[in-house]
């Protein structure tokens, strides 16, 4: 008797499980990207695109408890590298800006700071400004997000 009813259990489970619909190729697992956790926050690989065939990317990253960390890169329309930002610890941001044609445009540090009246994104430290060519041209000095000071290439 138990033994008949431990098979129809067993039954009964297989007939559960293999009675869901499945996806084809769809992805499976911790793995795949856009996932969100218990309480709503992004969490993981996250890659968002400008059309529904994925096929432009708009930005490209991962989160971790809803806070983005490591590299992130943004593109423009047509495909091309605008903005790299690799988020650090204590709230500590790399950002380099691209020309078009692929040279750096800007590069400089940012600082994300809590406060009470909400999250602020603040520049500070040296800026440095390229030509399109990839040239040099000038330093601007930030603190707290307010430019400061400006050095073109010849005052160095």
């Amino acid at each position: 008797m138990r033994v008949l009813l431990f098979v129809l259990l067993g039954l009964v489970a297989t007939a559960c499980v293999t009675s869901q619909p499945r996806v084809a190729n769809s992805p499976r697992g911790f793995w795949h990207t856009n996932r969100l956790d218990r309480r709503g926050d992004p969490i993981g690989r996250w890659n968002v695109y400008y059309d529904s065939a994925h096929a432009r990317p708009f930005t490209q990253g991962r989160y971790r408890h809803g806070r983005a960390v490591g590299r992130w890169r943004y593109y423009s329309p047509v495909g091309g590298l605008v903005r790299q930002e690799r988020y650090r610890r204590h709230g500590l941001n790399d950002i380099t800006y691209y020309h078009p044609n692929g040279h750096i445009a800007r590069q400089g540090h940012a600082r994300v700071v809590d406060e009470p009246d909400g999250l602020h994104f603040y520049w500070f430290g040296e800026w440095l400004n390229y030509s399109e060519t990839g040239a040099l041209q000038k330093v601007e000095t930030y603190q707290n997000g307010r430019l400061i000071g400006t050095r073109r290439v010849q005052d160095i």
